[in-house]
């Protein structure tokens, strides 16, 4: 009898062991994005059509060429759509065969690339462990220290209050990120630490080093390492002209914007440098190379506020991860707690990176936990864990040139029309 009891209880132990894996497996595969209808997850599909229309008036009305909007929700992609152009124009001339843009198409990022990479690096070396937001910068580059900058923390960067100024052309004064570093480390805060909130590439630049600092490997490396190669994000990179040309967007004519910035005292930010003096501004389209001069001349590419190039796909999978609380599939990124903090209100209305509450291309419906970044190129990511939503707008509105005055149209009122239609599906 015992011994029966014995055999009896072992089965049940089995049966139970077989269903907790079988579990397991389940939830790690639903936690995976897949396509699905707007009809699974409670979408009006009519509502959600409407996007086509906003997109194409968009480009009739020459804000963009083209765009690849991509809608996920509950872990199911129920839009991915590409319109218009990849590569409409070449220094101004229309294209006698223009390349159609496709879902698969890779643009250059600019300033998401704040969020979608260096931010996520931080996350990940904040979760194992190795780096605190508390920490000063100084305690890991001691160089940086310099001209009353030791008290500066990660913190501090990650929320753009660090004192450090928003702009300059460092490709006057260097030609690799070890210059950059050192022309980082000599200047003098703008303002005093976190006293004000001044969107500062610099800040982000720094960022980036203290990732290569803290984990011993060079930003793009330890990213594909830790990050995009775990989640399997194969058309995520820096430098992708090097590595594929036939999938991605092009966008500006050279670097006319920040030539202005340069020699037009009036435009942008005022710096003392004189245009005549760097021989090295381009002048031809730019397709895979990152439009960000200081990215591109100073920086070969690599660096922490610009230089990241990828498609709605993968980004969705990256957003995916972190609406999942830091897991996708088998991989794991960084804990929820880690979510959490970065994405909550810290200073001055922002978040560890992320950018919240940004009704200008979120538009007015989002929920209070929304989160999200753009990039000057006319891309827009948005997610909301509050409807586990995601809304990705990528655009090259720079290949359609400049205006008048020198500035490019902005793509914040195409994503805030988009998200108006996509929180109006939900109709909550």
């Amino acid at each position: 009898m015992l011994r029966k009891t014995l055999l009896l209880l072992l089965l049940f132990t089995l049966i139970a062991t077989t269903v907790s894996s079988a579990s397991t497996v389940t939830a790690k595969a639903n936690n995976k994005l897949r396509h699905g209808s707007p009809q699974q997850v409670g979408l009006d599909k009519d509502k959600l059509n409407e996007i086509d229309a906003i997109v194409e008036d968009a480009i009739d009305n020459g804000i963009t060429p083209g765009a690849v909007v991509l809608v996920a929700k509950d872990n199911r992609i129920v839009k991915e759509d590409a319109y218009g152009y990849a590569t409409k124009y070449d220094m101004g001339e229309l294209l006698q065969n223009p390349k159609k843009m496709t879902k698969k198409t890779i643009f250059d990022l600019a300033s998401v690339t704040k969020v979608m990479a260096t931010t996520q690096g931080i996350m990940k070396l904040v979760s194992e462990g190795k780096l605190s937001v508390e920490d000063r910068v100084a305690e890991h580059i001691p160089e940086f220290g310099k001209n009353g900058k030791d008290h500066v923390t990660v913190a501090d960067l990650l929320t753009h209050t660090s004192g450090l100024t928003p702009w300059a052309p460092t490709y006057f004064h260097a030609d690799n990120s070890s210059e950059v570093l050192d022309y980082i480390s000599d200047m003098s805060l703008e303002y005093e630490t976190g006293t004000d909130r001044r969107y500062s590439d610099f800040s982000f630049m720094m960022l980036g080093y203290l990732i290569e600092e803290v984990s011993g490997q060079r930003l793009d490396v330890y990213l594909q390492e830790n990050i995009y190669g775990p989640l399997k994000m194969k058309d995520t990179m820096f430098n992708a002209a090097e590595k594929t040309n036939k999938r991605i967007a092009s966008t500006s004519f050279g670097n006319a914007y920040e030539y202005k910035m340069v020699d037009d005292p009036n435009f942008g930010y005022y710096v003392e440098e004189d245009v005549e003096d760097f021989p090295y501004w381009r002048n031809y389209t730019l397709n895979g190379e990152v439009n960000d001069g200081n990215s591109y001349y100073a920086n070969n590419g690599i660096a922490g506020h610009a230089g990241l190039f990828s498609n709605a796909r993968d980004l969705a999978v990256l957003g995916q991860t972190m609406l999942n609380g830091g897991t996708y599939g088998k991989a794991t990124l960084y804990d929820e707690e880690t979510v959490e903090t970065f994405t909550s209100q810290q200073r001055f209305g922002q978040g560890y990176g992320w950018e919240l509450n940004q009704s200008w291309y979120m538009g007015n419906e989002h929920s209070g936990k929304a989160y999200g970044h753009t990039g000057f190129t006319g891309t827009q990511v948005i997610f909301d864990p509050v409807h586990n939503l995601q809304i990705i707008v990528l655009t090259n509105k720079q290949n359609n040139g400049p205006l008048e005055s020198g500035a490019y149209p902005s793509t914040g009122q195409l994503s805030q029309d988009v998200a108006t239609a996509v929180y109006q599906a939900i109709g909550e």
